[in-house]
């Protein structure tokens, strides 16, 4: 009886210690890797986020995007843009459908915060996936980085003022 405590006890421990483990990983975010963010943000059901705010389904947008966006924010991307603070907290994610001129989804990008990942870059992990998910671009792409630098005093985002 007592060593079926002792195993009970020890199944019980590793349990937690793993539950814990997946509790803060899942907080964290994934890994900056276009694979893992393509699963994050499937797994995550970005299409049920919210809205970039001001912004509505499918509104018109420029090259080298779509001509039409939809601009989905996590949580955290959210809190970042109503505090008015003019940075983005780290793990925000924003995700952008992009539409042809015919509404159909071309690509989807993801720009996701990432401390410490590119301090040059604002600490953002740059994707562009295809429709289907595969992977076109992923990391610290210089065309993005490049365009986006225009909106450094605003953590690189166009969308709106984080001031």
């Amino acid at each position: 009886m007592k060593k079926g405590l002792i195993v009970l006890a020890i199944v019980l421990a590793v349990t937690l210690v793993l539950s814990g483990m997946l509790f803060a990983q899942a907080k964290k975010g994934p890994a900056a890797d276009g694979k893992s963010v393509w699963d994050f943000i499937q797994k995550a059901k970005y299409q049920s986020w919210k809205m970039w705010p001001g912004t509505e389904a499918q509104y018109k947008g420029p090259e080298p995007h779509g001509a039409f966006l939809t601009s989905y924010v996590n949580q955290i991307a959210f809190d970042s843009i109503k505090a008015k603070k003019g940075k983005f907290a780290d793990g925000a994610m924003i995700v952008q459908d992009n539409f042809d001129k015919n509404k159909k989804l071309k690509h989807v990008d993801v720009m996701y915060k990432v401390k410490g990942y590119n301090p040059k870059g604002g600490d953002w992990f740059w994707a562009q996936f295809k429709a289907s998910g595969k992977v076109d671009q992923e990391g610290k792409i210089d065309e993005c980085i490049k365009c986006h630098e225009a909106q450094k005093s605003n953590d690189y985002v166009y969308t709106s003022k984080m001031k």
